[in-house]
């Protein structure tokens, strides 16, 4: 699928700010299933913009605004031709066991162990082990999982936000795409699956049909031995596909906001941010 995608972040501030400084995860992922022939990044006032990679590998770019300013603007153009990963049927299986001897280098480590917001309380493992009674094999019970995290919550904006942890999410069973997956992630590693917070977007072909899509989305991706990393969304209880745009991926929300900063002067401001996918022909 060949997607267009437009990415708007507005702040509007009380009065002038300077020294505004920030961090950005907006670059969709180059992969084998995800190419990204086109993307330009506007920064208004315009500055010099730097790019390194962060320990994930995920792209970021860094800028300053030194003068006074009572607005930013930046706004993220991505051309992405995406392939589904499941197109030729889901990995091979593999027994709940292979996870003992899946991570040699230690480089799921970070993926294993609570971080920031997933905290993973006994009830979260009471509810993970109930659910791996019925699967032997890894992708089953991460399905399993997700199914139960989509199945026991509900949908519902402007209740949570960034700081709200997985115990407190646990509780109401009220939120959105960020709280779901956090609560996979708990889920997941208390069985010592490892799993990775992935955000990006998700195109709705036919409008209203997928969660989340009006904005910047959040999903789960589980290891796999021999098959690897393989996406599952929990607030739309499926797989990932070609309508599924990867950016970024970290332990939680709190490794990859996709613009985090800071600035100078007074802490009144309006944020106002805007996503635009289209299906491009060509």
């Amino acid at each position: 699928m060949k997607l267009r995608i437009t990415h708007l972040t507005e702040y509007r501030y009380a009065a002038p700010v300077s020294g505004n400084s920030n961090e950005l995860r907006l670059t969709p992922v180059q992969s084998r299933w995800q190419q990204v022939p086109f993307f330009l990044l506007r920064i208004l006032p315009s500055t010099r913009l730097r790019k390194f990679q962060d320990f994930y590998g995920n792209q970021v770019t860094y800028f300053d605004v030194e003068e006074a300013h009572k607005q930013l603007v930046i706004e993220a153009t991505s051309s992405v031709n995406t392939l589904d990963r499941y197109s030729e049927g889901e990995p091979a299986s593999a027994p709940l066991e292979a996870l003992k001897t899946a991570d040699d280098e230690g480089r799921l480590q970070p993926f294993l162990q609570p971080s920031g917001p997933v905290e993973v309380p006994p009830e979260i493992w009471r509810a993970a082990v109930d659910v791996r009674s019925n699967y032997s094999d890894v992708f089953g019970l991460a399905k399993g999982l997700m199914d139960y995290v989509y199945r026991s919550c509900r949908y519902v904006p402007g209740v949570t936000d960034v700081h709200t942890t997985t115990t407190q999410f646990f509780e109401s069973r009220a939120g959105v795409c960020q709280d779901f997956s956090h609560l996979m992630l708990a889920l997941c590693r208390s069985l010592q699956i490892p799993a990775r917070y992935v955000s990006g977007y998700v195109y709705d072909l036919k409008r209203k049909e997928i969660r989340g899509a009006h904005a910047s989305h959040a999903w789960v991706e589980v290891w796999v031995p021999g098959s690897g990393w393989n996406g599952l969304d929990p607030t739309n209880n499926c797989l990932t596909h070609e309508h599924y745009v990867v950016v970024a991926v970290g332990r939680d929300y709190e490794d990859i906001a996709p613009v985090r900063g800071s600035f100078w002067g007074p802490a009144e401001r309006e944020m106002r941010v805007s996503v635009h996918i289209e299906e491009r022909l060509s």
